[in-house]
């Protein structure tokens, strides 16, 4: 019986279907100081809602 090591063993391609392919989420929460004045944009983001969780401020933003 012929000995198999990682080596000898051939390579398979493997397929990934599209839907396990992860995508990017839509919206992402950016942390800013309490008082921070919030416009239209924040560190290039724009701006949907600011958000306090948890006792810190966060915005919510569209992710490009």
């Amino acid at each position: 019986m012929p000995t198999r090591n990682r080596n000898s063993i051939g390579r398979k391609s493997i397929i990934v279907p599209t839907e396990r392919i992860k995508k990017n989420k839509e919206t992402i929460l950016i942390e800013v100081a309490k008082d921070q004045v919030i416009g239209e944009f924040v560190n290039g983001f724009e701006v949907i809602k600011p958000v306090k969780r948890y006792g810190k401020y966060y915005v919510l933003v569209k992710n490009k």
